[in-house]
């Protein structure tokens, strides 16, 4: 067997075979991988998927909705996708009665931890309607949310704002998804976690809204849910299930909202093939086996 040397600085050439060599270097990279944060996203996009996805999409009913005002091509927008869907996000939760920094909570944390709190407070401030000005506010603070989700180290900031074709799209979207609240809701958790349901594979994570029996998924996307998505929506169920809260025990349904498409997707769990959630549980999110 071939030997691979390597002075290691305390004690000579190492003389171990390169296959034990190699395994020792895959387990420190899993350590140091198990010491960063560990996102829902993060881990889902580590898994190869078939083309149709593990939990393939043909298995949720499609609903569409009924707004037949349109909204402008997303390729006029000028806020990146990811800041639109938080948008969307947030300030449903603001117009459906939440505290603005409640439902900003996220992004404040964010701006605290790269020493721009200050910054944030002051656009928090000007966030006093849904006016154009306090739109371009809530962009701005927005940008802070990398900086929580998936740490100040990888911060980037990027200071994108609405133009008034943007501003329209944002306040039609939260406009749609209060209607499809008012349908589908009440909202008994907007923001959900997974305390007690973490594991050293997934290590953070949130979700959008819980209403009665449905886990939804806010999705501002101009396509169909993807492979991503829908296994997204599967590992949520699952660790809420693991976790302290129990709400989750009255889940019977999971659920896509897109406002920009202004459709619903609908998944009864009962459906969910059991190979796949004992896999979902033990080999994805790390739960041991009984």
């Amino acid at each position: 067997m071939p030997r691979c040397y390597r002075f290691d600085g305390s004690a000579g050439m190492d003389l171990r075979p390169a296959s034990v060599l190699e395994t020792e270097d895959a387990r420190r990279t899993e350590l140091r991988r198990r010491r960063e944060p560990m996102a829902v996203t993060t881990r889902i996009r580590m898994v190869d998927q078939p083309p149709c996805g593990l939990l393939s999409l043909s298995l949720f009913d499609h609903v569409p909705l009924a707004d037949h005002m349109a909204l402008h091509p997303r390729s006029m927008e000028t806020v990146a996708p990811d800041l639109a869907g938080l948008y969307v996000d947030y300030m449903t939760r603001i117009a459906m009665g939440a505290p603005k920094r409640t439902a900003f909570r996220i992004p404040l944390l964010g701006a605290r931890l790269v020493g721009q709190g200050e910054y944030a407070e002051s656009l928090l401030s000007r966030m006093v309607d849904f006016a154009f000005p306090s739109a371009r506010a809530a962009c701005l603070l927005l940008d802070f949310d990398a900086a929580s989700r998936r740490g100040p180290q990888y911060w980037r900031p990027r200071r994108m704002v609405p133009d008034a074709a943007t501003y329209f799209n944002l306040t039609r979207m939260v406009a749609r998804s209060r209607v499809f609240l008012d349908e589908y809701g009440p909202v008994v958790w907007e923001g959900f976690d997974f305390e007690g349901g973490y594991t050293d594979r997934i290590t953070s994570g949130s979700g959008d809204f819980l209403t009665g029996d449905t886990l939804w998924d806010f999705k501002v996307s101009s396509y169909r849910p993807n492979p991503m998505y829908t296994l997204q929506l599967l590992v949520y169920w699952r660790m809420g299930l693991h976790s302290v809260h129990d709400e989750y025990r009255m889940v019977r349904r999971l659920g896509f909202f897109n406002p920009r498409r202004d459709e619903v997707w609908l998944l009864d769990v009962d459906r969910i093939d059991g190979r796949l959630v004992d896999w979902t549980d033990h080999e994805l999110i790390g739960y041991p086996k009984d």
